[in-house]
Parts: structure tokens; C-alpha cells; sequence
């Protein structure tokens, strides 16, 4: 079993603040022999130690703890956002709590009152909502807070998002290059920063080709769901009489449901039906169709906002720069 300072000062005959120094690395500094770092340092080698985060916290007023509030962590991009900030947070011996909030507002300021009674010394927020200030600093003036994913154009925060406009721009002109119609796209919360700019590159796209009327194929849902996806398919069927002929989604969820839809109402999913969609993944390498994915930079994401977060935990002010990170477009068949 690992040794707590006490124990292993008591067991090697030195003092505490000996031993302290010693696994902070300031043993040379303080003039403490090799003959005792020694003896300390083969004792822990041995035993191992365990850091009494409760004395320490109480002492250096910081928990050692970020917490990263995200709409859905079943999100396959949200997923992969919390391993890279749990790795990154793990190399500097802090501790990440995670929690979802389901896009809804009110559970979203439950969550993070939660984070804020437990002491949390960094909040990482992908937001449903623009970010309330007294709420994250009221309790604690000097609480680093990164905004992530989803910037509200807010001026007392950082922020790290993909390159929404951009992306959506890049993905609708591939697919107009590849048809001589207009595409379709199909999204949920139109009201997030993140889909209303993958809105705004869509519609460049489309002006671009020709198709001023893009307003008339933007087809949008209350929440980002399967069950919102097969609902607008549903609803361009019953529109126009005739399934889509090429769709973008703004998510894989949404995909998901849009392709069982297809596929429920065809019998099968046409051969010539061409997707785009945000977010990528393996999964869609079995689609027998052409498929164009926005592929999100998570460790970059990840690193830029634990950054920020670290550099305001140690003492760094909170500029409210944005950062904006470049996404891949992945073809497939």
C-alpha cells in the first residue's frame, strides 16, 4: 500500500519537510544530500506514496480538479473531446469530472453549481446557453473557465471551436460539384453557434452554384436525435413527394435516423444517394454510398482549451481570445 508523507518521513528517520522536498524535486536546491534523497527516494520506488489531497487543497485553496460540462457524452465527438482532455489533464496529476447536460439549460446551470460547491478550480463549457458571468464567478472570482465547441460571440471568456463556416462550406461545395441539383440539410438547434455558422457556410455554397432559394433546403429539428433525423425525412417526403437526392447532416445522430428513414421507406438505401455529415466515423465506411464527413480536430480542441484553462489556474488572466481550429473533409467510396 502507497505511503503518505507522514509515514515514509517516519519510516526513513528524516523529517516531513525532507520528504517533501524531495518529491518536489527541490532537493538540491535546499542543499539536502544525495545520501538522504537517496534513502527517501528508494523508499518511495519501493512503497510508492499517496498525496493527502485534502490537507494539500485546504493549504494551496485549489482542489486540483476541472470540470467539463458537454451537452451528451454518448456524442461520438464529445467522446473523443473528454479522452484527449482527460489525458491531458491526467499528465499534470489533475483530476477531470465530466457531466452531461442533454442540451438543456436549466440542468446545464445545475451542473455547473454542482462543479462550483465542489470546489472545481476550472470549468471546460460547451454551452447550450450564452455563459452567465455571476454564475461562474460569483462563487469564485478567480475560477479558469474555457468556452469549447460553441462560441456565443461572448467578450469575458476564451473560446476554442471548429472551423464551423468553413467546413460546412468546403462540404456543401463538394457534394454541389458532384450533382446537378440542390442539396439538402438536415440539422437540430439551429439557435447553437455551431450549427448556425455550418448554416452560413451552406448557404455561401449554395449562392455560389446557383441556388439562391438554400433557405428552402434547410429543414431543422428541435433536438439532436435519430428520432429528429428519420422526422426530417419524413417531412421532405411528405413535401415534395420524392425522398432526398443528396442531404448534409449536422450530426452523426441525425444521420442515423435520416438513413433509417431512407431505408425504411426505399426498402433499401439508393445506390446514387449522396451524404454529407458532420463529425466522422469508421461505421460509415459500410455505407455503399458516396460519403463526404467533417472530420473535427479533437486533440487540438483539447489541447487549446486545457491551455488556456492551465495557464488561468496558474495565474494568467482570462483574455477572451477565440481560437478556431481547422477540420478534414474525409471522402469514402
Amino acid at each position: 500500500m502507497p505511503k503518505t508523507i507522514k509515514e515514509i518521513a517516519g519510516e526513513t528517520g528524516v523529517s516531513i519537510t525532507t520528504v517533501r522536498l524531495v518529491i518536489g524535486g527541490n532537493a538540491e536546491k535546499y542543499r539536502i544530500s544525495p545520501k538522504t534523497r537517496k534513502l527517501v527516494e528508494d523508499y518511495i520506488a519501493l512503497h510508492g506514496y499517496v498525496l493527502h489531497h485534502a490537507a494539500r487543497s485546504l493549504k494551496l485553496k485549489r482542489t486540483d480538479t476541472v470540470g467539463f460540462v458537454v451537452p451528451d457524452l454518448g456524442n461520438p465527438f464529445f467522446a473523443h473531446l473528454m479522452a484527449a482532455m482527460e489525458r491531458l489533464c491526467r499528465s499534470r496529476n489533475l483530476v477531470l469530472l465530466s457531466a452531461s447536460t442533454n442540451d438543456d439549460p436549466d440542468l446545464e446551470n445545475r451542473t455547473i453549481d454542482n462543479f462550483l460547491a465542489r470546489g472545481v478550480d476550472g470549468l471546460i463549457i460547451a454551452p447550450c446557453q450564452r455563459p452567465a458571468h455571476k454564475q461562474l464567478l460569483g462563487r469564485k472570482p478567480r475560477l479558469a473557465v474555457v468556452m469549447v465547441d460553441r462560441d456565443y460571440d461572448q467578450d469575458r471568456f476564451p473560446a476554442v471551436s471548429s472551423d464551423n463556416v468553413g467546413s460546412s462550406l468546403a462540404l456543401t461545395r463538394r457534394l454541389l460539384g458532384e450533382v446537378e441539383h440542390p442539396v439538402d440539410f438536415l440539422c437540430a438547434y439551429t439557435s447553437l453557434p455551431s450549427i448556425s455558422d455550418r448554416i452560413s457556410g451552406f448557404s455561401a455554397a449554395m449562392g455560389e452554384f446557383g441556388w439562391t432559394n438554400w433557405r428552402d433546403h434547410v429543414h431543422a429539428a428541435d433536438e439532436d436525435s435519430v428520432e429528429s433525423g428519420r422526422m426530417l425525412i419524413r417531412r421532405l417526403l411528405n413535401g415534395r413527394g420524392a425522398l432526398p437526392r443528396a442531404f448534409i447532416t449536422s450530426s452523426l445522430l441525425v444521420l442515423e435516423g435520416a438513413v433509417q428513414e431512407v431505408k425504411s421507406v426505399a426498402g433499401s438505401i439508393p445506390d446514387d444517394l449522396l451524404i454529407g455529415t458532420f463529425d466522422d466515423h469508421a461505421m460509415l465506411d459500410f455505407l455503399p454510398n458516396r460519403v463526404y464527413s467533417v472530420r473535427q480536430d479533437e486533440s487540438r480542441l483539447a489541447a487549446l482549451a486545457f491551455a488556456s484553462i492551465e495557464e488561468q489556474m496558474n495565474g494568467g488572466g482570462a483574455e477572451p481570445r477565440r481560437e478556431t481550429v481547422e477540420c478534414r473533409i474525409v471522402r469514402r467510396n
